[in-house]
């Protein structure tokens, strides 16, 4: 008798369960097309000796390139190293006549933030740190990247994406956090 009185409370356990499972599946399909439909309707608009809009897909279907870098915030929260993925900077900017030693690039966010990037740097000429010691280390082959994949997954909304900008390299090591402009649209070089 006892075994009988168990299985109807098994069967509801069960459909609990069942409807769980199911609710965090629909759930993360829904997420997951927005993200997917906000990522495809994301444009970048480089800006040179003309101008070209460019699509997130027509972005990730260029060369990419890897490197590990992370960076730290005014009040000293470390952010990485990760492992990044994207195009660089430099590759973006010949798509619009290149860059020069007398041009910045202006990199600006959908939410009105901008930063100037130098030539030098544009080239890969950063202060870097030490992750454990927050010191300063030498670093070798830097690149500036427009990174769309942070760790194996693709940038979301609240990673600073579709696509933000890292300083990266085969070393692990750390920057400024305000030259990794999150959210970003425009890409433009400047006497």
């Amino acid at each position: 008798m006892k075994g009988e009185s168990e299985i109807p409370i098994l069967r509801a356990l069960a459909i609990v369960v069942v409807c769980i499972v199911v609710a965090v599946t629909v759930t993360g399909c829904l997420h997951s097309s927005e993200v997917a439909k906000e990522r495809i309707d994301w444009n970048l608009t480089l800006i040179g000796d003309c101008e070209k809009a460019l699509s997130y897909n027509e972005i990730r279907a260029m060369p990419d390139h890897e490197g590990h870098g992370g960076f730290f915030s005014t009040v000293g929260i470390v952010n990485g190293p990760f492992k990044c993925k994207g195009v660089p900077l430099e590759e973006l900017c010949d798509l619009v006549g290149g860059i020069n030693d007398s041009t910045t690039v202006r990199v600006s966010a959908s939410d009105g933030y901008l930063m100037v990037f130098t030539y030098d740097q544009v080239k890969g000429d950063f202060i870097t740190y030490d992750p454990a010691t927050m010191k300063e280390v030498p670093h070798r082959g830097v690149t500036v990247i427009l990174m769309y994949e942070q760790d194996g997954t693709l940038l979301s909304d609240a990673m600073g994406g579709p696509l933000r900008i890292a300083i990266v390299s085969e070393d692990e090591f750390l920057t400024e956090g305000h030259y990794w402009v999150q959210w970003v649209d425009r890409i433009e070089i400047r006497p």
